[in-house]
Formats: C-alpha cells, structure tokens, sequence
C-alpha cells in the first residue's frame, strides 16, 4: 500500500486557544488489522468544540480544564472503542477486514484519532445506509444531529408559539436545534456572530438572530423576547448563557449541550445563583448523547430523512483540506469564526 498513514499528535499543552505549534504532524507505520478489527482510510474527519476538552492543560490549572490526552499522544476526533460507529468523529472507506460483517469499499463511520488509516474492532464501526454522503454522515444524520435532536426532543420540548433562543445557532448543532423547533411551531430566535448572522435568518428560517459581537445580547433579548424564553438550547455557557437564565420564564427549559465559551479558559468562570431554578420552577438539564443510541437513534434519523426531504432542514459545511491546515481550523471554530460545520478532508470522496 502505498499511501501514507498521516497522523497529528500533541506537542504541548495549550494555554487557551490552541495554536499551530502545540501540534505536530508526523507519519505512522500502517496499521495491521486483527482478526475482527476492519482497517479504513478516513476521507473526512470531523472537527468539533469539544476536542479543546480533550487536550492537557497548563501546569498548575484546575483539573476540568485538563483533558485526558498527554503530550506525545495522537489527537483524539470521536470516542475510542468500543463505542458504536456514529460517536466515530470520521468516514471513510474499508480497506481491509477481518469482519463478517465487512468487505474491501463498504463506506463507514468510526474511529477516534487524527489519523489517515485506522483499524478499529468491526463491532466499533457503523456501515452507512445506501444513499448517505459522506459529509451528511458527519453532520444532519450522524452525531450533530443526533444531539440536536436528543436536546429538542428529549429536553426541550418545544411547543407552537413559545419562544426558543439557540446560542452557536450557526454552527454545527445549533443551526439543526432551531429548525427542529420551527419544525415544531416554535418562534425561534438565534445568537450569532459575523454573517452566520443573516445565514441563521435567511437561509434556515430562524425569527431573528442576535449578533453578540454587535449588540449587547441581554439588551437584545430584552427587545426579541419581551414575554420571557421559554426553552433555551445552549452550546456556548459563560455570559451568552446568564444571559438567558435571567430571562426565563416560569416552568422554562434549559437545555445544556455544550460550554464552548470555556473550553480555552485558563481559569474556572464563576457561576450564576440558582435561586431563579426554584421561583420560575426551571429545568436545567444537561445530557449525554451516547446514553440514548440504543433505544432513540433509529427515530432520529426516521424524522431527520423526512425532514430533509419535505425541506425543512438545511445545512451548511465548510471543509478543510488536509491535516495540516486542521490545528488553525480548530482554533477558528473555537473562535466561533467557522461557517457551519466543519469537517477536514483527507482523501477523494467515492460518494461526489
């Protein structure tokens, strides 16, 4: 065979944003699957907040801003087996199996490192359907959708005529999490920056967007949400979310999916008072996806496909081309400077 296996590994701790030099591009010997495992070539490789998470933290710095990677290690895209196949933060194609249930060209989803090829336990993979692309796989039908749509459905619960605000409403979750509650006869609001602004409005039907770098945004929900929010979906915490929290109304819904605003901190933010929980009788409710694939998956997609085929579900990616370029994407979502979800490309896509 002869590609090579590109892989990236941590060269030092990062202190707040990640830069370029905190990683390192190296080549690895080709992996050699055992009996059982499934040996692939990933094509596209997700990037996502949540891997500033993953990463060591400076010297000294409280323990939830340290991740459990250690220098020299590879860098980490999804959950390691055996994890099923969707929490994989990459696709691809099979190159050699060792698997019953796979051949040589089956298209699948898996596997958790920054890393060209991968042999992974086939019962770790997932084969996608006949039909799926590629990109769709890392976005509407696969992971992002799927916690989009656990928040929405199993939490938040939006109803016709209640308002519902989505931080990050741009970005990979968000933009899935408002349509689903216009789906379901919300008024929607999103919060924003840049021309995602008028994307959130335009193109995926959103009420109205907030740009938090252009307005006050407790100022703003004042004037958007004069009667209070009724479901808040969170992808961000920090200030975007007291925002919120102290315009709830009575039995709202809060729904926590991601802190996105404090992944890069080199310090732990001070918190709200709970006391708004108890008066307005609050739910605030953070999840886990993987606690709900056994049982909610298959419904996902069931209303994600008939979604997207009435039109009621658009999306919008940006693909990097190449390892090398993944360290500086990474720092520009975290940023909040991507435009939609972004994925990294590392081969030739057989679905195009």
């Amino acid at each position: 065979m002869d590609a090579k296996n590109l892989a990236v590994r941590i060269a030092r701790a990062p202190s707040g944003l990640p830069q370029r030099s905190d990683f390192v591009l190296v080549e690895e010997p080709m992996p050699v699957p055992a009996e059982g495992e499934v040996l692939f070539r990933a094509i596209y490789m997700s990037l996502d907040p949540s891997m500033r998470r993953k990463l060591p933290g400076p010297e000294g710095a409280p323990v939830p801003l340290g991740g459990t990677q250690q220098i020299g290690d590879l860098m980490i895209a999804g959950v390691p087996p055996p994890a099923r196949g969707y929490m994989g933060g990459l696709v691809g194609q099979v190159v050699e199996s060792r698997h019953a249930d796979f051949v040589q060209g089956d298209l699948v989803q898996g596997g958790c490192w920054w890393q060209t090829f991968q042999s992974v336990p086939g019962h770790s993979l997932e084969k996608l359907a006949p039909g799926t692309s590629l990109s769709e796989a890392l976005g509407l039908l696969g992971q992002h959708g799927f916690v989009a749509w656990c928040g929405m459905r199993n939490i938040g619960a939006a109803r016709p005529g209640e308002t519902v605000v989505v931080s990050a409403a741009g970005g990979a979750i968000g933009m899935i999490a408002g349509q689903l509650a216009k789906a379901d006869g919300a008024r929607v609001i999103g919060i924003a920056s840049g021309d995602k602004v008028q994307y959130v409005v335009d193109e995926l039907g959103f009420d109205a967007c907030i740009d938090r770098h252009a307005e006050d945004v407790r100022v703003a929900l004042d004037r958007l949400c004069p009667d209070g929010i009724d479901v808040y979906f969170d992808n961000v915490g920090g200030d975007v979310m007291l925002a919120a929290y102290d315009r709830m109304t009575d039995f709202g819904r809060i729904v926590i999916c991601g802190m996105a605003s404090e992944y890069n901190a080199v310090e732990l933010p001070f918190g709200a008072s709970l006391r708004p929980v108890l008066r307005k009788r609050l739910r605030i409710e953070g999840f886990v996806v993987y606690d709900h694939y056994e049982d909610q998956f298959a419904d996902f997609q069931a209303e994600m496909r008939a979604l997207i085929a009435a039109g009621k579900m658009k999306y919008r990616i940006e693909v990097i081309d190449g390892f090398e370029h993944a360290p500086d994407a990474l720092a520009r979502l975290l940023e909040g400077r991507n435009k939609g979800k972004m994925i990294v490309q590392l081969g030739s896509d057989p679905t195009d």
